[in-house]
């Protein structure tokens, strides 16, 4: 009797934990960058909008296809889930309601990051995996942008009128030459709003604010302004404030 009593004792602790096991839900998903690339390595935290207890904060590392899976969730629950790395932050966010008990929940579109920035820094990111940044600069003062495949080189740091930025970036043999003035919409593509000192990466060191584009008649060219990001003309013997910068397409190796 006594033996019978232990053996239904322990029947009663297993059915508890199964019930208490089984009340969870699951999600699956993926994770993509910009390019709709998967992102492997990358931790993905689900946080309960209403926290209980034991549900309010779960964490899951993307496979190296992207994929991730996150057990334990509450069952129809509110959840925000978020892509985090030591490296990067973004602000790429999405909200589910989770499955009901002992189901899961499948996500209907990748989880897509949009653009992530050094946390020290602010740099932006190229590569979520490594945390490359979009500018590099090599031993000769040539800054690589992966973004769009150009390479910039930095003028002399003076005013210099557009005949003046015209003769330097001609003369300019650096790193193999093949320089010319940049285009408005180009610059434009440097232009990031509290970024360094002039609202451009940090490698782009310069006291000026105006930089020179393309020529827009005979007797003016267009200049590109870092300090509210708008397009001026000035005339070509005009030098205060403006500077230069010689860009190119990458050369093919």
């Amino acid at each position: 009797m006594k033996n019978r009593s232990i053996w239904v004792l322990i029947l009663f602790l297993l059915i508890g934990l199964g019930a208490c096991g089984g009340n969870q839900s699951a999600v699956e998903g993926k994770l993509v960058d910009w390019n709709g690339k998967p992102v492997a390595g990358v931790k993905i935290s689900a946080n309960q909008v209403q926290p209980l207890k034991g549900y309010a904060r779960l964490e899951a590392v993307t496979r190296s296809d992207g994929t991730f899976r996150l057990d334990g969730l509450y069952p129809s629950s509110k959840y925000v889930l978020k892509p985090q790395s030591d490296k990067w932050t973004c602000n790429t966010a999405v909200e589910l309601a989770s499955a009901p008990q002992g189901e899961t929940a499948l996500l209907p579109e990748p989880i897509k990051i949009t653009e992530a920035f050094l946390k020290e820094g602010g740099i932006p990111v190229v590569d979520l995996a490594t945390g490359a940044t979009r500018f590099t600069v090599s031993a000769d003062g040539v800054i690589a942008d992966f973004s769009t495949g150009l390479e910039w080189v930095i003028g002399p740091d003076q005013d210099t009128s557009y005949a003046q930025a015209e003769q330097w970036v001609a003369g300019f043999t650096a790193a193999g030459g093949g320089w010319r003035l940049p285009t408005r919409a180009e610059l434009q593509g440097l232009y990031q709003p509290d970024a360094g000192e002039r609202n451009m990466a940090p490698a782009f060191k310069t006291t000026g604010w105006l930089l020179w584009a393309e020529p827009r008649d005979a007797a003016s060219a267009w200049a590109f302004n870092f300090k509210n990001g708008s397009e001026y003309w000035y005339y070509r013997d005009s030098s205060d404030g403006n500077r230069v910068f010689g860009v190119r397409a990458k050369p093919k190796q």
